[in-house]
Formats: C-alpha cells, sequence, structure tokens
C-alpha cells in the first residue's frame, strides 16, 4: 500500500514543460528589419487609388472621353450639313438653269406657234410668207438652247432640246450633207460636239437674213415653194481633253506625242458661220455648218506645218462633222457606225 503515491509522482515529471511569454514579448509585434539607405533614397510608390479618390479619377477620364466625342460628333455634323447646303445649292442651280430654259422655250413656243394659228384661224395679225418672223425666233432660240452644248448632264434639258429640233426641222432635213436621217444626224453631232470635249460655249454673234421672199420679185411664184435662208455666226469656245484626241484626232497620239501634249488641256475658240434653210411653213429643210478649226489651232500652236500634222487624218468631215472618215462624205468612222444615238461610253466622256 505505501507504494502506489510514488508511481502518480513519477508520472506528473514525464509531462512536457509548457513555455508562457515573457513579459517583454507579451502585446508587442516582431521588430522589423530598418530600412538601407539606398531604399530609403527611392521614391514611394504610389498606392492604388481608393474609395472617393478612384471615383473621382474615373469621372475625369469619362469626361475627358466625353469631351473628344462630342468634338468628332460636332465636325461630323458640321460636314455633312456643308455637304447637304452644297447639294442643295447645285440642285437649285439646276433647277434654275432648266426653270429659264423652260420659260425660254415657253416664249419661243408663243410667238413661233401663236403667229402660225393666226395664219390658220385669220386671226387679227394674219401671217404671210412675205413678212414671217418665225424664222428668225428659230434661229435665236437654236442659238440660245444650245449655248453649252447638248444637255447630257440632264435629262429633262436634253428632252426639251431635242423636242425643240424635232418641232422645228423638216422630215426631209439635209443637215451637214446627211441626205437620210437629218435630225437624227443634227442630234448625234450636237452630242459629239459637246462629249467629245471637256468643255463647250457657244458664243452667238450676228444673224443676218441672207434671202427672203418678195412680194415683187416672186409675186408669180407658188407660196409654198418660196424659201427663207438665214446665217448665223459667232465662236464656240471648246477645251481639247485627251478623249478628244482619242476620238477625232487618234494619230495625234499614235504618232505625235509632243504635239498632243502641247495641246491637251488648251481651249480653242474657233469660228462657226451655220446657215439655215427654211420652207414656207418655217421649218428648216437644210442646215450647213462650218467650223474653222484650223484657224483656231494656227493662233494656238502657231506654225502651219503642226496644224497641218494635226488635221491630217482627223476624224473631221468637210462638214465639220466630228468622228467622220474625211475620205468619206456621209460615212460614219467605225467608232459610231450604225448607231444613231451616242453610246454610253462616248456619252460618258
Amino acid at each position: 500500500m505505501p507504494a502506489m503515491p510514488t508511481l502518480t509522482m513519477a508520472l506528473q515529471e514525464e509531462k512536457a514543460a509548457v513555455l508562457l511569454p515573457t513579459g517583454a514579448s507579451k502585446g508587442k509585434r516582431p521588430a522589423t528589419n530598418k530600412p538601407t539607405p539606398d531604399a530609403a533614397s527611392e521614391p514611394p510608390k504610389e498606392k492604388p487609388r481608393r474609395g472617393r479618390r478612384r471615383l473621382l479619377h474615373d469621372e475625369e477620364q469619362r469626361r475627358a472621353r466625353r469631351k473628344v466625342q462630342c468634338k468628332l460628333n460636332q465636325r461630323r455634323y458640321r460636314a455633312r450639313q456643308r455637304g447637304l447646303i452644297s447639294e442643295l445649292s447645285l440642285d437649285t442651280e439646276g433647277l434654275s438653269g432648266h426653270l429659264q430654259d423652260l420659260q425660254d422655250y415657253r416664249d419661243f413656243l408663243r410667238g413661233y406657234l401663236q403667229q402660225q394659228n393666226d395664219d390658220n384661224t385669220g386671226g387679227s395679225r394674219p401671217l404671210t410668207t412675205w413678212d414671217d418672223a418665225r424664222p428668225m425666233l428659230v434661229v435665236k432660240h437654236f442659238l440660245r438652247a444650245f449655248r453649252a452644248g447638248f444637255a447630257l448632264h440632264s435629262t429633262e434639258s436634253s428632252t426639251l432640246q431635242e423636242s425643240f429640233v424635232r418641232l422645228v426641222c423638216g422630215s426631209e432635213l439635209v443637215a451637214q450633207g446627211s441626205t437620210t436621217d437629218g435630225v437624227e444626224a443634227l442630234l448625234l453631232q450636237l452630242k459629239r460636239y459637246t462629249s467629245y470635249h471637256g468643255t463647250l460655249e457657244v458664243v452667238p454673234g450676228d444673224v443676218a437674213v441672207v434671202h427672203a421672199p418678195s412680194q415683187q420679185l416672186d409675186g408669180q411664184v407658188d407660196e409654198t415653194k418660196l424659201t427663207w435662208v438665214l446665217d448665223a455666226r459667232g465662236s464656240i469656245r471648246m477645251r481639247i481633253s485627251r478623249d478628244t484626241l482619242m476620238l477625232v484626232y487618234p494619230h495625234v497620239l499614235r504618232q505625235h506625242e509632243e504635239l498632243a501634249q502641247r495641246i491637251v488641256g488648251q481651249t480653242i475658240e474657233p469660228e462657226f458661220a451655220a446657215t439655215f434653210h427654211f420652207d414656207a411653213r418655217a421649218k428648216v429643210t437644210k442646215l450647213d455648218q462650218y467650223v474653222d478649226f484650223a484657224g483656231a489651232f494656227f493662233r494656238l500652236l502657231g506654225s502651219a506645218e503642226d496644224v497641218a500634222t494635226l488635221l491630217d487624218g482627223a476624224l473631221i468631215s468637210p462638214f465639220s462633222e466630228l468622228g467622220m472618215d474625211p475620205q468619206g462624205s456621209t460615212a460614219e468612222s467605225a467608232l459610231t457606225r450604225g448607231s444613231k444615238q451616242l453610246s454610253l461610253k462616248f456619252i460618258l466622256l
């Protein structure tokens, strides 16, 4: 019995001892290493923005982006407005020009048809073959209607021009040597003169009556066979383009490049003379036209030899028709043979 207390005390001595924190380290963080002198000289790193400071920074960036975007939008808007204003201005000019053409054509019809109606109905001012103002009206309106050539850019204006030509020309019109389809041949040449050159402007001059029926001399002649002859003169300003050389002076492009460079981009102003023949009904039965290309190119080049080189082989007929074989007075060249109207290719030149 006395040996048992001794065993209990031995077991308690074998338990591991528990170390308690000392008073010096109790409640304190472990000491950190002191910074070296090099580390102390480095600038402190910027701490990430937090809270309100970060919100203010993001708001500034959004405002800057919004300001740049507003400027871009305003530029696009102003550019669209300028384009719209320019387009509207062009449309307005086109409409104003077409309106002026309509007014001119109305005035012409008022004089041309009114006198014709007075003659048929016996109005207060009867028209006689001896005193007919319609031929002069036709010639003056012809020069005014085609002052800028054929209106290839406007369907409305070109339709108006074509209606005028078909109204005043007889079905048997002989135009510039063409004995058949004279109206179509005339329209074709008007289109070619316009489309074959960079720009075209007719400068009208004098219009004179070459022959008028005289009651004293032609009193015994049937009035239906009497004719009027009027002569119109002026000049045509035309700018020579490379397409002009290709379509009218192709030999210059192939063989005389130096001469081609001298005339491309230049403006010539040849004089023209057009003779209109009218029947007793004031219809154009014959139209002869001559354009002095030789004189215009001589004023430009100053050399008769260069002018001869330029015009020798040019697709200009003796009747001043463009795109025509000069060896055949009425035979069209291979460019437009068999076509009464210009193809889209030549109209867009």
